[in-house]
């Protein structure tokens, strides 16, 4: 059988979430240049960033400093040159975390040769017989969508983005990188090449969706598809500023309040995952024993974000700038941080406010196994008792107007009403993650796409984990079969064929 190679190209674009791309600090000399977070491996994230303090991470973590490194590990498997890989921008994010999934779907999508009988005993042929998912709108893919697909050329791309800064900023270099990779088609080898397909993972698909909804991409994008976002937020957010990152990953990505605290308070990508309205109100209780008062009741920024002095309040304002040991910029490092939550974060959230591309599909975790904060709790406990002698209670009128006498960033502070020692205060402990979702991203979340316009399919996987989620086979097949049902679409625009 001879195949002739299409001439139409539909670029599928990989677009990772926060901390999946590799970045380097910038320099006016190239040679000076140096990586500051590459995710090749455990073990080279772990050499850079294990045991770092909040003064070195709030240095050299700057989003003003910092941008995309393309010089990352490309995954070996498929018959691509690794310059043509890298060239697509396989460098730019974490092959520790996606490097398998490109590979995969590369040859997923180009799998026209002898090995499938052109196709016939490919991946896509199996999708006709089989469902991705046993949810609402899923159907195996027809003859017709399989057929059409081998008609154009899927080569598929990455485009890393510096997720210290906005997401705004990121939806524009995903803007100019897409650009790039058409004109390339088109000018090196003639090929039709106007529309491009994404796949996104967590933060990446507020990116894409920033790109296609609010910068106005739309007319470039066939369809979307979204792997674990957090569409309306995580309250994972929080969690991690007033905690740490929990488990083995806690020395890398900060392992208290101050060393996360450090560089998330300076960067707005990362305060965009905080839960927006849309996410909902009264997520962050504080319970005295028998009575709680729940927050936000109609704004997480006033309400939660920008509480200054207040042991549950997202931020101390004494963390903000650990290279400041004087404390002598507090007010001027606050003010840094308000702004940033009003002109950078609640406009973010506004503008994507229910907005996705008009061919949306999108799964997300849903599995007991995987406890999430879906909302955080301050639970009052009860101190240790010494002997038979239990010890005394203090009585708190207002908890959230109480002050904080003893707070190590770990998720455990100790309050008080009169100022008084921390031996006479009230204990308050962070309680466990316990919704149902990845580990990151609750349900709630997750599936807010659901009905909203644009959004064709909306599926829940359970086993799925929010970093490895395209290392799971049945995520992976969802995508191709996505993929696959976007590209018929195709049909509808200038790059159809004339029949």
């Amino acid at each position: 059988m001879c195949y002739m190679i299409p001439k139409r190209i539909i670029p599928v674009i990989f677009v990772p979430g926060i901390m999946g791309p590799n970045l380097k600090s910038m320099a006016t000399d190239e040679n000076k240049q140096k990586s500051v977070w590459s995710v090749d491996s455990k073990w080279s994230i772990g050499t850079q960033w294990g045991g770092k303090g909040p003064a070195q991470r709030k240095q050299f973590l700057d989003p003003a400093k910092t941008e995309v490194d393309g010089a990352g590990s490309i995954a070996k498997g498929t018959k691509k040159s690794e310059a043509e890989l890298r060239r697509r921008g396989w460098g730019e994010v974490a092959a520790m975390s996606y490097g398998s999934f490109l590979v995969w779907l590369e040859n997923a999508l180009n799998d026209a040769d002898a090995s499938t009988d052109y196709g016939i005993t490919g991946l896509r042929a199996e999708l006709m017989k089989k469902l991705v998912a046993e949810a609402p709108g899923v159907e195996p893919l027809t003859y017709d969508e399989v057929a059409l697909s081998y008609k154009y050329q899927f080569p598929v791309h990455a485009v890393g983005y510096n997720w210290l800064q906005s997401n705004e900023d990121s939806a524009q270099r995903l803007s100019d990188r897409i650009e790039q990779f058409m004109e390339h088609y088109r000018s090196e080898f003639g090929y039709m090449c106007d529309k491009v397909i994404l796949v996104t993972h967590s933060m990446g698909g507020l990116v894409a969706r920033h790109y296609s909804e609010v910068l106005g991409g739309h007319p470039n994008v066939l369809g979307i598809v979204h792997g674990v976002m957090p569409a309306t937020g995580a309250a994972m957010a929080y969690k991690r500023v007033k905690a740490g990152t929990e488990g083995i990953a806690g020395p890398v990505l900060g392992a208290d309040a101050a060393e996360v605290t450090a560089v998330f308070a300076q960067a707005p990508g990362a305060l965009q995952l905080l839960p927006g309205p849309d996410y909902g109100m009264h997520w962050l209780t504080v319970r005295d024993f028998d009575s709680s008062t729940s927050v936000p009741v109609q704004d997480p920024y006033e309400e939660v974000y920008l509480q200054r002095g207040v042991w549950w309040g997202l931020i101390e304002d004494r963390l903000l700038n650990p290279l400041d040991k004087g404390k002598l910029t507090t007010e001027a490092d606050w003010k840094d941080f308000k702004r940033l939550i009003n002109e950078s974060v609640r406009k973010f959230h506004t503008d994507i406010s229910g907005k996705y591309h008009m061919n949306t599909y999108v799964f997300y975790g849903d599995d007991a196994a995987h406890k999430t904060w879906g909302n955080v709790m301050w639970k009052r406990t009860r101190r240790q008792s010494y002997g038979s002698v239990p010890i005394p209670e203090p009585t708190l009128g207002k908890p959230l107007s109480a002050k904080a006498t003893w707070n190590p960033g770990l998720g455990q502070q100790v309050i008080s009403t009169d100022g008084g020692k921390a031996s006479d205060g009230a204990l308050f402990v962070l309680q466990d993650a316990d919704e149902r979702g990845d580990g990151t991203v609750p349900v709630r979340s997750g599936k807010a796409p659901a009905g909203q316009r644009g959004v064709q399919v909306c599926v829940p996987y359970s086993s799925i984990e929010h970093e490895g989620a395209y290392k799971d086979e049945q995520s992976r097949r969802f995508a191709l079969w996505a993929i696959t049902k976007i590209a018929y679409r195709v049909k509808q625009t200038s790059m159809a064929y004339k029949t």
